[in-house]
């Protein structure tokens, strides 16, 4: 009985860890896919969050250059707005 065993255990291994190795394969390539997807939205939603920050620093800067080389301006006013 225990020698059938075996022989099952001998004929029945390679297509098991075939089974195995492909679904292992499988699952590790649809993960990175998902993986990118994400990757691809966040940074997305990273450049366009670090593009608005930027535009506003832009603009501050320019207040600050305009209240430096001109002193007409109300410089409580323009510090006020930023």
């Amino acid at each position: 009985m225990f020698e059938l065993f075996l022989v099952m255990m001998v004929l029945s291994s390679p297509i098991l860890i075939t089974i195995f190795v492909r679904n292992y394969f499988n699952y590790k390539s649809e993960n990175n896919q998902k993986l990118l997807t994400l990757q691809k939205n966040s940074d997305s939603n990273t450049v366009i969050a670090t593009q608005k920050k930027l535009d506003i620093l832009v603009g501050r800067v320019i207040v600050l250059e305009k209240i430096i080389t001109n002193s007409n301006m109300d410089l409580s006013h323009e510090i006020a707005q930023l």
